[in-house]
């Protein structure tokens, strides 16, 4: 099966940028892009972020959320 996507020409030039610094054709790149999104899960995703926390305190994790909520109130 062939798929059409359209993409306008930032598009291309990060695919043809990232695939050149892998030693990949674009083709081939986005291809990677589609497979390895395939294969992870919502849950390998987050993993890191959760090991970032597990590392943290009840206290610092609490700082953090105020402080991000602090910050999100003063941009509005």
């Amino acid at each position: 099966m062939q798929t059409t996507v359209t993409l306008d020409e930032s598009h291309f030039k990060v695919v043809r940028e990232n695939a050149r610094a892998l030693g990949k054709t674009p083709e081939e790149y986005i291809r990677s892009l589609i497979d390895a999104a395939d294969a992870r899960s919502f849950d390998d995703i987050l993993k890191p972020v959760r090991q970032g926390f597990d590392a943290m305190g009840d206290e610092e994790i609490d700082d953090l959320f105020d402080r991000a909520q602090k910050a999100a109130r003063r941009r509005d």
